[in-house]
């Protein structure tokens, strides 16, 4: 490494000849002291003289400090008597004679076999050796002499010689190394991943580069792709003591500059630095401006500080911060580096950033927080033990339920605690402990119970009033209140109404209105909840008949599910809706999959099992095992019969047990089932649940009064956005018509059910619509596969939202995406829906140009 080295810098050494003045200018670690060791070693070896001196900050005040380095081991019987003031550091001053003693000497030092004058870090020269540099820089090129002065690239010397020799002088500038560079440097010859890590660990600097190699080779570190994790830690380490030896040269100005920006962050607020660092505003300005040059980071300076003085800093931009207005949150990052017990305020600021943490989704964050608050005097020491366990619930902590059952225990009149509590109880799968807490509470706390009870049977309240979305949810899922009632009665005011009223727009055919509510859902939240949000979006989509927007969903649902895995409700929702779109997808051995694997003792403890076992029962319709579906769609009546929710909106297990029943020639009991969910769907009043009952009813009833039926629940479905079912209802009513000798009607209701079908990417209602369709005598032909089954999931997502009027800015904040990405997708969208703006994309995504299904 070292062999390299040399000849990097050989290619500058050559250039510096007798009677040139070169300046090598450089950033830090950039290889000016290098440059210049060669350079003498090379001068020495040739027999020429060579002296040296280094400018410091600490002594730039010093007259003739410079020269009195370069001279100082000059033979005294070479040194003129003018000369000697300057040597002796007590000329008063630098005039004529003393600058053209200095000048004999050097004369008279280089002889005839030439001398090398080098000054490294040159900008920290005292005036009065800048101004003798610039006399001789004047005179070098008649002389056996060359001037070689370092400086550091951006640093400033305002001495009006400094300019008057960079305006004359040839100039070189040390830049940091390629990785091609840094590859040279290394022997055995290095992988490129080894490389790479090395530069990106280094920047390139060649000082940092070259202590990094020294390091990883005494460490016995081989330059293989398999070792290149290692360079990363090794690389902090390094870069750190680099940056901790250039501060230490700097003025103390510099170096308070230096810690106070470390402690502060980037950008830190103008006020808060002056106080911190006391500098004046000039002084401020040019220590931040070395700072910023220097490059020296953070976490290095704080490293490099003792333990005490750091704490005692961040002490004091606490304060200073808070007093300069900044955010709890701010502030509370600086308490936490210091003591308890210090200031009297701490354990507010602490509560209060601890709660907007909460708000932000940083879970961990706020429980740092509150544990730290816990040890500083807080008024409500109840409140901060609740906050800390919802964290730690939320972030999947250990310890959640012991400190939310302390914060109740401590004021079991706290309701906030109670339901906190009822959660925790709910992660681990106690549903009769739960709903002892929240019993006999305020109606808040029975809307949560309602919350739990979608999940625990156990935990379904006896009464819920209206006064909440999430108890309204509970009289739509009992069926005792109509669409038309729970929809005027939804509201968005918290996430768990918010939540409550799009499961209620969802069920009332309101889906747009849902899909927006959910869309203003804050994503910042745990990855249960985020999940949650995923799941009935996906609900949402399944029930407009955006098969490929649903899938999408689903997959972001489970990415979630998968970092927590406690919310079975969720899970199990999320795997009966994944089954159902692959039975779509006639993708039936993988949904018998998802669905054996979501079929656990613990998911048949909750009510979404239910809608496993209607699935499976489809799932097994398909395959044509009508007994084992007969039996599936039963057991998922069973299930549901411990709990009160008889509406069929968001469980249709009737009408499945009804088709099953026909299938094996029972039609008493198909149309004992399809009657009854005819009615609970009319007391519900919702488009889709009475459409699809109705379809069912007309499946098992024969003659003239199933045809009836079936053309009720297409007009019934057509007033719904339920397009998936209004094809499911034309395939059923095309069949009746053909058997009946309509073919024109027959082929017209099958047409459109296989449009419908193809849009809203069911392949197998697709395929059945094309089946029943060439049995009418159309004959066969191509299926169409082009509109908006042609986006991507994650187009169809984007597509989605910008129909419904959404900005670029707030699709990416949804879809946690690149906002500058967006932009670039709708494009793409664009060119495969065939329009020319986004104005136009809801008209393509409801139904797409060309009605004609076979693409002629």
């Amino acid at each position: 490494m070292k062999n390299r080295l040399k000849v990097w810098c050989a290619g500058i050494s050559d250039q510096v000849t007798p009677g040139t003045t070169t300046v090598l200018e450089g950033a830090p670690g950039t290889g000016k002291t290098a440059v210049v060791d060669d350079l003498a070693a090379r001068w020495e070896a040739c027999g020429r003289q060579v002296v040296r001196a280094r400018g410091s900050a600490l002594e730039g005040d010093l007259p003739f400090g410079i020269v009195a380095q370069l001279f100082d081991m000059a033979d005294p019987a070479l040194v003129p008597p003018e000369a000697l003031g300057a040597l002796q550091l007590t000329a008063p001053a630098a005039d004529f004679a003393v600058l053209h003693g200095v000048y004999r000497l050097a004369t008279a030092l280089a002889g005839t076999s030439g001398l090398l004058i080098a000054v490294d870090d040159a900008h920290w020269a005292d005036a009065a050796s800048l101004r003798w540099l610039a006399y001789l820089a004047l005179r070098v090129q008649r002389l056996p002499i060359a001037l070689v002065l370092a400086v550091g690239a951006g640093e400033r010397c305002d001495d009006a010689s400094y300019g008057e020799i960079m305006a004359t002088c040839r100039r070189v500038t040390l830049t940091n190394l390629s990785a091609d560079a840094i590859a040279g440097l290394i022997t055995p010859a290095p992988a490129p991943e080894f490389v790479a890590a090395c530069f990106e660990a280094t920047g390139g600097n060649p000082l940092t580069v070259t202590r990094l190699l020294a390091a990883l080779e005494e460490d016995g570190v081989p330059p293989t792709a398999e070792a290149a994790w290692q360079v990363a830690q090794r690389g902090a380490e390094v870069s750190a003591g680099v940056m901790a030896d250039w501060l230490r040269r700097r003025p103390a100005a510099v170096v308070a500059a230096a810690q106070c920006i470390a402690v502060l962050g980037p950008s830190p607020h103008p006020g808060v630095l002056a106080e911190l660092t006391g500098l004046g505003p000039v002084e401020l300005t040019e220590a931040v401006r070395t700072v910023e040059l220097l490059g020296v980071a953070g976490p290095a300076v704080l490293h490099d500080m003792p333990g005490p003085a750091r704490a005692a800093l961040h002490l004091r931009a606490a304060r200073s911060l808070r007093a300069h207005g900044a955010s709890d949150r701010v502030v509370a990052d600086h308490l936490l580096e210091t003591s308890p017990g210090l200031e009297q305020w701490a354990g507010e600021v602490l509560d209060r950033a601890a709660q907007e943490a909460v708000n932000q989704g940083d879970m961990p964050g706020a429980a740092r927080l509150l544990w730290r608050a816990l040890r500083e005097p807080v008024a409500n020491p109840s409140r901060a033990l609740r906050l800390l366990g919802v964290a730690e619930l939320v972030g999947n902590l250990p310890g959640a339920t012991a400190r939310l059952r302390e914060a109740f225990q401590s004021d079991e009149d706290d309701e906030e605690s109670a339901v906190a509590l009822s959660y925790a109880l709910h992660a681990e799968g106690k549903p009769v402990e739960l709903a002892a807490v929240l019993s006999g509470g305020s109606p808040w706390a029975q809307a949560h119970l309602a919350v739990h009870g979608l999940a625990w049977q156990e935990a379904v309240p006896s009464s819920v009033s209206l006064d909440t979305p999430a108890g309204v949810l509970h009289h739509v899922m009992v069926g005792d209140i109509s669409a038309e009632e729970a929809v005027s009665l939804v509201s968005a005011d918290s996430t768990m109404s918010a939540l409550a009223s799009a499961m209620i727009l969802n069920l009332a055919d309101a889906l747009d209105s849902a899909l927006t509510v959910l869309d203003d859902v804050d994503r910042a939240q745990a990855p249960a909840l985020r999940a949650l949000t995923y799941v009935m979006r996906a609900n949402v989509q399944r029930r407009k008949g955006d098969l490929v927007s649903a899938r999408a969903d689903l997959t972001l649902a489970g990415d979630h599910l998968r970092q927590d895995g406690r919310w079975l409700a969720v899970s199990t929702w999320h795997a009966a809706l994944l089954a159902d779109i692959l039975l779509e997808e006639s993708r039936t051995d993988e949904a018998a999959a998802v669905i054996a694997a979501a079929s656990t003792d613990e998911a048949r403890q909750m009510w979404t099992y239910g809608g496993l076992l209607t699935i499976r029962g489809r799932m097994q319709t398909v395959r044509g095992d009508d007994h084992e579906a007969l039996e599936s769609f039963l057991a998922a009546g069973r299930h549901c019969e411990a709990w009160p929710y008889r509406n069929p909106a968001p469980l249709a297990w009737r009408s499945g047990a009804a088709l099953a029943y026909a299938a094996l020639g029972d039609g008493e009991q198909a149309r004992k089932f399809a009657d009854e969910e005819v009615s609970l769907a009319r007391a519900w009043g919702a488009p889709r649940a009475l459409g699809m009952a109705l379809r069912a009813a007309g499946r098992v009833t024969a003659g003239t009064a199933g045809r009836t039926l079936l053309e009720e629940a297409v007009r019934v479905l057509r007033t719904s956005p339920a397009r998936l079912e209004l094809a499911r209802a034309l395939v059923d009513l095309g069949v009746v018509l053909r058997r009946q000798a309509d073919t024109s009607g027959a082929r017209a209701s099958l047409r459109e059910a296989l449009d419908l079908a193809q849009k809203c990417g069911s392949s197998a209602m697709a395929a059945r619509a094309y089946s029943e369709l060439v049995a009418t005598g159309a004959g066969p032909r191509r299926l169409r596969q082009t509109g908006p089954t042609a986006l991507t999931p994650a187009e169809h997502q984007v597509a989605a939202l910008a129909a419904r009027g959404r900005s670029n800015e707030e699709i990416a904040s949804t879809l946690l995406m690149p906002a500058d990405t967006v932009e670039g997708v709708l494009s793409g969208i664009c060119r495969k829906l065939g329009v020319s703006s986004r104005l136009q994309l809801s008209e393509a995504l409801d139904g797409h140009t060309g009605s004609d299904p076979f693409g002629r």
